[in-house]
């Protein structure tokens, strides 16, 4: 929308859980079960498209542009609306990087792309809850549970 500020926003979180970069990547490609939002396509692999929804409010189309299994997986927003407000995140990218540190593995996830000028604060609150709890308990197998 015209009136709609937005910014740049580059964001990483990080979580080191047991287990290989092989068994973590398994999880992270593993959306439906995860993901914050509903989930509609195919599994995650290169040039897959997806698509992430929350009823009418939220959708977003994505494209997988990068797969390298055991190691890292990105993925470009090629469509968005935020209904309430028109808010428009197309060409933001989420990357998720994996490195093994003897029995555990290190996940870097970053999203990097726009935010509206008065959200950023709401977009490190929406990362780490679902990289720090979501993603983090699915991998581990632990209930819900504030890690950050």
């Amino acid at each position: 929308m015209a009136n709609k500020k937005y910014n740049a926003a580059n964001y990483t979180v990080e979580i080191e859980v047991t287990g290989s970069p092989a068994d973590v990547f398994d999880h992270v490609i593993d959306l439906q079960k995860w993901w914050p939002e509903e989930f509609e396509g195919e599994n995650i692999k290169l040039n897959t498209e997806f698509v992430f929804r929350t009823g009418d409010t939220h959708y977003s189309k994505n494209k997988v542009i990068e797969f390298v299994p055991n190691k890292k997986v990105v993925w470009v927003t090629t469509e968005s609306v935020r209904r309430a407000d028109g808010y428009d995140w197309t060409g933001t990218k989420f990357i998720f990087e994996l490195i093994p540190r003897g029995d555990n593995t290190l996940l870097k996830f970053t999203y990097d792309g726009i935010v509206l000028e008065d959200e950023s604060d709401r977009l490190v609150q929406i990362c780490d809850m679902t990289i720090k709890d979501r993603l983090f308990n699915f991998i581990t197998g632990r209930k819900e549970d504030k890690n950050y």
